[in-house]
């Protein structure tokens, strides 16, 4: 299944870098400021990773009834963003075995890159923090394409940079808007067990294989090795 790959691409949130409790508190901030009386259930919370943030934010101002919620959104990312930068280095966690997985991934040959609907300084902050960008030779962040996860729009670009076709790429990712972005590429999709969603979650939505752990990737994946 994986035996043309050359280029294995990662989505950040939940999969190369524990953010989950930095944005549970970030929408916990955000939503408290902006739309108070509104909490949206930990399981819609959930089934957002992975899309962009600033579609989210609009749809709970839609989904809290305010007058005007493009305007509203866009207070909200200003709100979001500025929890963050303050509170990233505090509430974000590595994945164990995360960095060793990449290194042995590289070393085998393979190209590597990022795949996120966050913007670029979250992004850089979250996986430079372990040391993880030193794998990383192509990156996509959320403001380089107008469509995002699960559109296939970010992987394709990602691809382009690589100078991989799609079926020559595999995509690594937590949650159902990462596999169906990944299959609507036309590339190979890696379930990551590790984030939030569940396996039976991750298989409707197109993953072609799970992996538990991250130190599991590259045992668990032996075509993935280069001849």
């Amino acid at each position: 299944m994986f035996s043309s790959t050359r280029a294995i691409f990662f989505d950040l949130d939940g999969t190369l870098v524990n953010t989950i409790p930095l944005i549970f508190a970030a929408y916990e901030h955000t939503l408290g400021e902006h739309l108070p009386g509104f909490r949206p259930p930990r399981q819609v919370i959930v089934g957002n990773l992975g899309r962009s943030l600033n579609a989210i934010l609009r749809d709970y101002a839609v989904a809290a009834g305010v007058t005007d919620p493009d305007a509203v959104g866009d207070a909200m990312i200003e709100t979001y963003r500025a929890f963050q930068r303050v509170n990233l280095e505090r509430l974000i966690q590595p994945y164990d075995g995360m960095s060793e997985a990449l290194a042995e991934l590289r070393d085998r040959g393979y190209l590597l890159g990022l795949v996120t609907s966050k913007v670029e300084w979250a992004a850089r902050m979250s996986y430079d923090r372990y040391g993880l960008g030193q794998y990383l030779s192509v990156s996509v962040f959320h403001d380089e394409t107008t469509r995002h996860k699960p559109d296939p729009a970010p992987l394709l670009l990602a691809a382009t940079k690589a100078g991989v076709r799609p079926e020559q790429t595999a995509y690594v990712g937590d949650s159902v808007h990462d596999m169906a972005a990944g299959k609507a590429a036309g590339m190979r999709t890696i379930g990551a067990l590790w984030g939030p969603f569940e396996a039976v979650e991750l298989n409707e939505a197109g993953a072609d294989i799970l992996a538990r752990t991250p130190d599991s990737l590259p045992a668990l994946l032996p075509g993935l090795e280069l001849g």
